[in-house]
């Protein structure tokens, strides 16, 4: 979460800009949406030791197992000029949209995404309380009737960050969140880890499905020691303040 800050600073400050990063959980953790009412978002009594933090973005609550694959993108859309998917955030969800899907379907799983959200999700008492996968909101990503990507985001200005989890085995639902669609979905804490030829695989796909749909060149970079240090004082910030709503740099 702390890098995901980061990145999303970092290019407040650049016009133009995009990173991409790409992670997974070594062990299970619940996050949660920055508006959620952290007393309805789970029950801390079924915890069961799952860490659990709180997002800069927002959503719902959400189970990170070991077998996902975790995407962040943040952009500054100032200085993007020319590309369609820059004219304004529904764009830009709607292009990440797409290439979401047509990432899933590479990796072998059919998958469209929705047009628009459940009414459930305008309910209060459904917000706070359903897991997220449990939800259906604009521009996330079905597949075998299901929801298999679920995203949230933050916007300041012309500057987005989305991140969201993408669930290629399956969904792995917590006794700890409400989930009231959960019947007949996968019931295991824990899947097996992406990890070896498929998440190498999966690491090289998914930056050029997205590249080559956002119609830009996306190449591998490295903290440098002075980022590497920043990197260190906003994850102990992030440690600090796990479950309050912390606040960005920028904003």
């Amino acid at each position: 979460m702390a890098v995901d800050e980061w990145l999303f600073d970092r290019v407040h400050s650049v016009p133009g800009s995009l990173f991409v990063r790409l992670y997974s959980w070594a062990k299970g953790t619940i996050t949660f949406g920055v508006n959620q009412d952290m007393e309805r978002a789970f029950d801390s009594s079924q915890l069961n030791g799952t860490p659990v933090i709180r997002r800069i973005t927002g959503g719902r609550a959400l189970y990170h197992d070991c077998s996902e694959l975790t995407y962040s993108i943040a952009v500054n859309l100032s200085g993007c000029h020319g590309r369609a998917w820059a004219t304004g955030r529904s764009s830009f969800y709607r292009a990440v949209a797409e290439a979401l899907a047509k990432f899933v379907r590479v990796m072998g799983t059919d998958a469209d995404y929705y047009r628009r959200s459940a009414e459930s999700n305008s309910r209060s008492d459904f917000f706070h309380k359903a897991a997220c996968f449990a939800s259906v909101s604009r521009y996330e990503v079905l597949a075998k009737g299901g929801k298999i990507v679920a995203s949230a985001a933050r916007q300041i200005g012309d500057t987005i960050l989305q991140h969201g989890s993408i669930k290629l085995d399956g969904v792995a639902y917590h006794p700890a969140l409400y989930c009231p669609t959960a019947d007949g979905l996968s019931q295991s804490v824990c899947l097996q880890p992406l990890s070896g030829p498929r998440w190498e695989l999966a690491c090289d796909i998914f930056p050029n499905v997205l590249g080559r749909h956002l119609g830009i060149d996306l190449w591998l970079s490295e903290f440098d020691l002075q980022e590497s240090a920043e990197l260190e004082g906003r994850a102990r910030f992030v440690r600090e303040t796990a479950l309050r709503q912390r606040i960005l740099l920028n904003s």
